[in-house]
């Protein structure tokens, strides 16, 4: 029972320190970008903004762990602009017993991780 509630706190502690939304202990990022340059499909192109997914989840008190997902693109209201979403799983950092597993964009750059 006692993990029940841990994951629960865990939970609300992502949910809390991500500003675009989450997802259990998946933080969200989204992005908007004028039309076409971004495909629906993950390319070389979303490594840009999942680097930066990393970066914000770590100012934001929150450890990332493996590699960020793009999760898809849709148009916004004035037709002309696409929000793109990226997660990755993430645990909070007041509860991260395994800081050293953290993933780092630097460790994303240099090819590790």
């Amino acid at each position: 029972m006692m993990a029940a509630a841990k994951k629960a706190t865990e939970k609300q502690e992502v949910a809390s320190r991500s500003a675009d939304g989450s997802d259990g202990t998946r933080h969200i990022r989204e992005f908007v970008v004028l039309g076409g340059q971004f495909g629906d499909a993950d390319g070389p192109e979303h490594e840009p903004n999942k680097l930066a997914t990393l970066q914000e989840a770590i100012q934001r008190g929150l450890h990332p762990r493996g590699d960020v997902s793009f999760d898809g693109a849709e148009l916004t209201a004035d037709g002309v602009s696409r929000s793109l979403r990226y997660s990755v799983e993430v645990v909070p950092s007041v509860t991260d017993s395994e800081p050293e597993k953290t993933t780092t964009p630097r460790q994303k750059i240099d090819g590790e991780g």
